[in-house]
């Protein structure tokens, strides 16, 4: 008798411990979501900007940035802009229209228009592609995503980013600022 009832509870261990280790989220190994206050953005392909150059009302329009990371302009022909801050991409467009004498003090202005769509999966109410918006947080896509499921982990969540041009996954909370392209996934808790 002493024999079954030790073989039972080292069953049903390892049956306990079977079952709980399948039941990860798959965050345990992740690093933190780097936290920086003042987040920039960077341009990407697909985004939308505003370009005015005072003075030449022919340059001045909304771009798209094509799949090259590039956007073609008038004088200038092509700007890389994949990568840059908004300031940056002025400082190039306004060293390209110096470069071809265009104008020899140029002020530029770039402004975003329609940046690259964030992405919510997971135990949310409605996931799916939603807008951007500057200074959007976990929380705040979370709330455009209808909120929580009651069966969602609330305190962390994986944020997938392109880093580099390799996509990075790591662990975010709810103030954890978001970026354009950034996927939310939202697990199930499981006690």
């Amino acid at each position: 008798m002493i024999t079954f009832h030790r073989r039972f509870a080292v069953l049903a261990a390892a049956t306990c411990l079977a079952v709980t280790g399948g039941c990860s989220t798959g965050m345990g190994d992740l690093p933190p979501l780097e936290s920086t206050g003042a987040v920039e953005v960077k341009l990407a392909p697909g985004d939308k900007v505003s370009i005015v150059v005072q003075d030449l009302d022919t340059m001045s329009g909304e771009y798209i940035i094509d799949e090259t990371g590039s956007v073609s302009l008038p004088l200038v022909d092509r700007v890389d802009a994949a990568g840059l801050s908004y300031v940056e991409m002025q400082r190039a467009i306004a060293a390209q229209l110096v470069a071809a004498d265009v104008l020899k003090n140029p002020n530029v202005t770039v402004q975003p228009l329609e940046l690259r769509p964030i992405y919510i999966m997971g135990e949310v109410r409605r996931p799916g592609e939603y807008a951007f918006r500057q200074g959007l947080t976990v929380f705040a896509a979370v709330s455009m995503a209808g909120g929580y499921t009651y069966r969602a982990r609330t305190d962390e969540v994986a944020v997938t980013r392109i880093v580099n041009d390799q996509p990075t996954t790591a662990v975010a909370t709810e103030d954890s600022v978001i970026l354009p392209g950034d996927r939310i996934r939202v697990y199930e808790r499981w006690f």
